[in-house]
């Protein structure tokens, strides 16, 4: 009785031992097979990141094609500029108009240096004084610097001149004076005659007194398409009638 009940026991045993291998097999097969899975999903999730990245800083690297304007036409970043009533007021003016025809301002618009003055703030400043204007339209600092050489001697030469000129007198303490004649930009452009002879033209002078015009000056984006467009770029559909834009 004895012997059977060993046996019976022995082979629960043997039969348990049996299981306990397989379930052990099977549950590291199902291990196994989790964590590659995971190791699996993880890889696509990084490589996916990893294409999204590269796809963004592909897409911000590209110029956007609404930015980019067709030949001959102001840039949509830049184009607002000449929608803004300043704008569209200033382009019905006949003194705007004929500035652009003028052909020294024509010569001076691929100058480097011109486009540098209309941004120095002296200059912005200087046109608005009615005492520099005068000296301008008398030939006092034109015929300052005629014949100079360097621009230290233009320099002296037209501080020498508003000094022995009462009417300019008021020059010698204005801060923004002394600091556009000892500008080499200026000087070294108020010596060409094309730059001289568009400060003393009569358009000028009726824009350097009207405060739009000025207003618009110290715009960069304004600057950028005055001397970028053409004239009729710039005065289509701003004409206001008068026919002065379309001479």
């Amino acid at each position: 009785m004895s012997n059977h009940i060993r046996k019976e026991d022995d082979n629960k045993m043997s039969t348990f031992r049996k299981w306990r291998f397989s379930i052990l097999i099977g549950s590291g097969i199902i291990a196994a097979g989790v964590l590659l899975y995971f190791s699996n999903a993880r890889v696509s999730s990084d490589k996916t990141q990893g294409a999204i990245g590269k796809r963004d800083v592909y897409r911000d690297s590209q110029v956007n094609t609404a930015d980019i304007a067709a030949p001959g036409q102001a840039p949509v970043a830049t184009a607002a500029i000449l929608e803004s009533s300043e704008f569209k007021s200033l382009a019905k003016n006949p003194a705007f108009q004929e500035l652009l025809q003028n052909q020294s301002f024509t010569a001076l618009k691929n100058d480097a240096r011109f486009s540098a003055i209309l941004a120095d703030v002296s200059f912005q400043s200087m046109i608005q004084n009615p005492v520099f204007m005068q000296a301008i339209n008398t030939g006092v600092l034109a015929q300052a610097v005629a014949g100079v050489q360097t621009n230290l001697q233009a320099q002296q030469a037209i501080l020498s001149a508003i000094q022995q000129d009462v009417h300019f007198e008021a020059l010698q303490n204005n801060v923004a004076f002394n600091t556009l004649i000892q500008s080499n930009l200026f000087l070294g452009l108020f010596k060409s005659h094309e730059f001289q002879n568009l400060l003393a033209s009569q358009s000028f002078n009726v824009l350097a007194s009207n405060s739009t015009f000025n207003s618009l000056l110290s715009n960069s984006e304004f600057r950028q398409n005055l001397l970028r467009l053409s004239s009729s770029q710039l005065l289509m559909g701003n004409s206001g009638g008068n026919g002065t834009g379309n001479r």
